[in-house]
């Protein structure tokens, strides 16, 4: 008897693409992937080792380090797996057979990357709260997200469990996709479509997104000067963010209600990757303590100059 767990299931490779192009095109994804990977691993490292208690009691930081877990998830999956089998070509056919039947390397990886993809959804939701609670109530904030961070942090692992939880009880498969192939599922339970579940959380936290934003933003205005130069950059950093979610919000539902073809799969990808890379990048940027701390050798050689300077002889 046939089953759909068990079975087979071959594809053939496309061969019209030029794997010399295919391969450029993992290469430059590569290059700035590796660049966000290394800057989210500099930005955990200083929230959680070599500064960790200047960060300890701030609770942005701390929900901005779960969104950079689940950002370095998604590079790692895209640059071992992901992208790797869908534009290096040439192991199309070599690698491809090792997942015709069932694989728990690739259920794994399908699961792993789309529950880190929730996860960044809950996570962008507690950042425009963190940063509204933080104009709305200046005084009582500390304390506020002091309660508040355990259960923050929790939602952020266990909410995605929603969107995902059939995947666990499906099939993975490969699909062919730009002259490689990607991953897919069989839905065991026909209305749970992963499509459904990435809107639901994404307008959700668009939603949320929208309002805390333009709320953050009336109060720094009216309250400009009651504002500490430190939280008006964690607001800047929230609204930076909020801006590549928007990227992801845009295409998501494009792809949903009315482009679902190979170019707004190809842009989905490249908005995914602004939203991950890019929020690390602007982290970085636009707070100087942090900066000065991820780059502390360049900050360690303009001390020690100075010193050499001031007791150079006369």
């Amino acid at each position: 008897m046939s089953s759909i767990f068990t079975d087979s299931f071959p594809i053939d490779c496309d061969t019209s693409f030029n794997p010399f192009i295919e391969i450029l095109k993992y290469l430059g994804t590569v290059f700035y992937l590796v660049i966000g990977l290394i800057l989210h691993f500099s930005l955990l490292r200083t929230i959680f080792v070599s500064e960790k208690s200047f960060y300890k009691n701030n609770s942005f930081f701390h929900i901005y380090a779960m969104d950079s877990i689940a950002s370095s998830l998604i590079i790692l999956a895209d640059i071992l797996f992901n992208r790797l089998f869908m534009f290096v070509t040439p192991l199309c056919p070599i690698v491809g057979p090792w997942f015709f039947s069932p694989s728990y390397v690739a259920k794994f990886v399908y699961i792993l990357g789309n529950h880190a993809r929730f996860s960044k959804s809950v996570a962008q939701i507690f950042m425009v709260l963190n940063r509204m609670s933080c104009v709305l109530s200046p005084v009582g904030y500390n304390q506020l997200w002091k309660n508040l961070l355990p259960v923050a942090r929790v939602f952020i692992v266990i909410v995605p469990f929603v969107g995902t939880w059939n995947l666990w009880i499906s099939r993975t498969l490969i699909i062919p996709e730009f002259g490689g192939f990607a991953l897919s599922y069989t839905r065991n339970v026909k209305w749970a479509a992963l499509s459904l579940f990435q809107s639901i959380f994404i307008l959700t936290a668009l939603g949320f997104t929208v309002i805390c934003t333009c709320v953050t933003l009336y109060r720094m205005v009216v309250l400009q000067e009651r504002i500490k130069v430190a939280e008006k950059s964690l607001c800047f950093t929230s609204i930076f963010i909020s801006i590549t979610f928007l990227l992801v919000a845009a295409t998501q539902i494009l792809w949903v209600t009315c482009c679902g073809n190979d170019l707004m799969y190809a842009i989905q990808f490249i908005a995914f990757d602004t939203f991950t890379v890019g929020s690390a990048v602007i982290v970085i940027v636009v707070n100087k303590q942090l900066r000065n701390s991820i780059f502390s050798w360049k900050s360690t050689r303009v001390k020690t100059n100075s010193i050499m300077i001031s007791v150079a002889p006369t």
